[in-house]
């Protein structure tokens, strides 16, 4: 009876995957994890360099992945939430296709104040999150690449308090490093 359960979860599963270079996530004791949003970090990572790959999963792995989506005005737009006694944020990865205006609605669930410090193109914007409340933030990345956001109060971000937007998109080939990749140690 299990063989017939583990072929048919493949059979379920082998269309997700497809064109994913992780073949090693067929093995059963993995597929239970295949969660629709443990797929999509998954088909992202190879678009991260090496150095950066390990970070990203790791994220994952408190707060999950989104997709913001695009309005009909052009702008991007994410949900995040705080949950209760947890020091994260759910998400803690957003993807946007190309560069833009992203809307970020945060909800703070929690008993404890937080804030959002996010990147944007000229600077940075902050949010205040008193205890069960919720605000808009609008930023705007016009380039490719990973930006980092967090909870500046007390030792939040050390604590878990970390998100990352990650914005696709062609980087220009003035912009683009020209190394071998590295070695981890």
């Amino acid at each position: 009876m299990r063989a017939k359960q583990a072929i048919f979860v493949c059979a379920l599963v082998a269309p997700i995957l497809s064109g994913c270079e992780y073949v090693k996530l067929l093995r059963p004791k993995v597929l239970k994890q295949l969660t629709p949003d443990v797929v999509r970090l998954v088909n992202t990572l190879p678009d991260v360099d090496d150095p950066n790959e390990a970070i990203v999963a790791r994220l994952f792995a408190h707060g999950g992945v989104s997709h913001a989506a695009l309005g009909r005005d052009g702008i991007f737009r994410d949900k995040v939430w705080v949950p209760e006694n947890e020091f994260i944020w759910k998400p803690a990865i957003i993807r946007i296709p190309r560069g833009g205006e992203l809307e970020i609605e945060f909800h703070n669930t929690d008993q404890t104040l937080h804030a959002a410090l996010v990147p944007s193109n000229p600077e940075r914007q902050a949010l205040m999150l008193p205890m069960r409340t919720a605000g808009r933030i609008r930023v705007r990345l016009d380039q490719p690449g990973l930006y980092w956001f967090g909870c500046p109060i007390s030792n939040h971000a050390g604590r878990g308090m970390l998100g990352l937007i990650m914005v696709g998109g062609e980087v220009p080939a003035e912009a683009k490093l020209d190394r071998p990749k590295q070695p981890r140690p």
